[in-house]
Parts: C-alpha cells; sequence; structure tokens
C-alpha cells in the first residue's frame, strides 16, 4: 500500500506539472511570446499580427523593429508587419536569419553595427519568438555594459518557449561558443571582451552561409517611416 500511494503521488505530480507546463506553452503562444530584454529600450516577441504589433509598438515606443525573418513581401505576415510599422512611425529592419544556420562573421558585425546604431526602443521578432530571438536577445544583453553570462543565458529558457534540441542547439551554440572561449583564455565577460570577440574571434560551426558558393540574402534591408510611399 505504502507503495501504490508513493507511485499515485508522483502520478498526480507528474500530471499537474504537465498541465502547468501546457498552460504555460498556450499562454505564452496566445499572447505573442512577448518579454523584455532591457526595460525601456529592447523587447522580444513571436511573429505578431498587425493588430498586435500596432498595439505593442504604441505601448512601449517602439521606434525600430528588428524582422529577424527577412523581407519576404510574398508572405501573407510580412505586407501587414511592414504596414503596421510604419503607420506606427517605426522602422522595420529586416534581417535574413535561418535557426539552422551559424551566423556568418559578416553577419555577426552586421548585428553589433545594428545595435550601436538602430533607433531604441527596438523590438525584435522572429516566427516564434524562441530560437532566432533567442540567439538576438542574448547578443544585446552581452552588448550591454554590466551584462552577465546569466542575463544572456536567460534569453534561451522555456519561459520564451526555447528547447535545446535541433535548431536550438545552433542558436544557444553560439552562446556557448563565447563561454567556451572565455574559459580557454581565462577571461571573464564583460561587454568590450564579447564585443571583440564577436567581431574577431568568433569562429561560425556547420552549417553557415560562408559555405555557400553564392548568398543571395542581404545583410538587411532598411524601410523607415518617411520610405513609405516605397514599394516592393
Amino acid at each position: 500500500m505504502p507503495r501504490k500511494r508513493i507511485l499515485r503521488t508522483i502520478s498526480r505530480s507528474l500530471a499537474v506539472l504537465v498541465s502547468l507546463l501546457v498552460i504555460l506553452i498556450a499562454w505564452r503562444w496566445t499572447t505573442g511570446n512577448v518579454g523584455t530584454v532591457e526595460p525601456g529600450s529592447i523587447y522580444r516577441s513571436a511573429q505578431l499580427d498587425a493588430d498586435s504589433l500596432s498595439r505593442l509598438i504604441r505601448s512601449k515606443g517602439i521606434r525600430t523593429v528588428l524582422n529577424l525573418r527577412g523581407p519576404n513581401p510574398a508572405s501573407s505576415w510580412y505586407p501587414p508587419e511592414r504596414e503596421a510599422t510604419i503607420k506606427a512611425g517605426a522602422t522595420l529592419i529586416d534581417v535574413p536569419m535561418s535557426s539552422d544556420y551559424w551566423l556568418t562573421p559578416e553577419q555577426a558585425n552586421e548585428l553589433i553595427s545594428l545595435f550601436d546604431s538602430a533607433e531604441r526602443p527596438l523590438l525584435v521578432h522572429c516566427q516564434f519568438g524562441s530560437e532566432r530571438t533567442g540567439l538576438v536577445s542574448s547578443i544585446a544583453t552581452l552588448l550591454r555594459p554590466g551584462s552577465t553570462l546569466s542575463e544572456a543565458r536567460k534569453q534561451f529558457s522555456l519561459y520564451y518557449l526555447f528547447l535545446p534540441l535541433e535548431d536550438g542547439v545552433v542558436m544557444q551554440g553560439h552562446l556557448r561558443q563565447y563561454e567556451q572561449w572565455l574559459e580557454a583564455e581565462g577571461r571573464s565577460h564583460n561587454s568590450e571582451t564579447f564585443r571583440k570577440w564577436f567581431a574577431r574571434s568568433y569562429q561560425p560551426g556547420t552549417p553557415n552561409r560562408s559555405l555557400w558558393p553564392y548568398n543571395p540574402y542581404p545583410l538587411r534591408v532598411v524601410t523607415r517611416p518617411e520610405d513609405a510611399a516605397a514599394r516592393y
């Protein structure tokens, strides 16, 4: 009897945990997986519909939307996002990234340049707000003076629906490579150390676009409110 009671208790506890996990996933998904990377400066989300994006831009005073899915004028989600962003008076920056590909050194330097120059507050998003967004949010965190590795790791969390599987392993691998480099060099993290490592010492794993004979994707496409008359 004691053994049966123990097993029953364990089963019930597991059922409760699974239920809570399902509720968390459903809540995060239906609310757009929105989060704060740096209060008042950088926010993150999944792909939002036009109305939700407009509300978020206005509520947070967003000045730049960083879309990690790249420009996709033929896709159903892209024209509404572009229109909602421009109408709200924000700039749209499209950066083509793949969650199953390591960043090239050129992409790494482009992200550094982007965070140095983009008007804030800034919203970064991909499709699910988990993998690509997790990586770019961790990069933004590490570029911030006074940041810690622990803060960067938190950008890859279950709260943001991130799982360290398949594509997640690739995206998280960038942070792990930096941590391994710090350990090998006997250094501790600070924003300037990360900036120099990412710009000069980072080595992409496989696959990455540097291995392609020709890369058709631009590093970034920028559409500002004053460019609203432009048409693709």
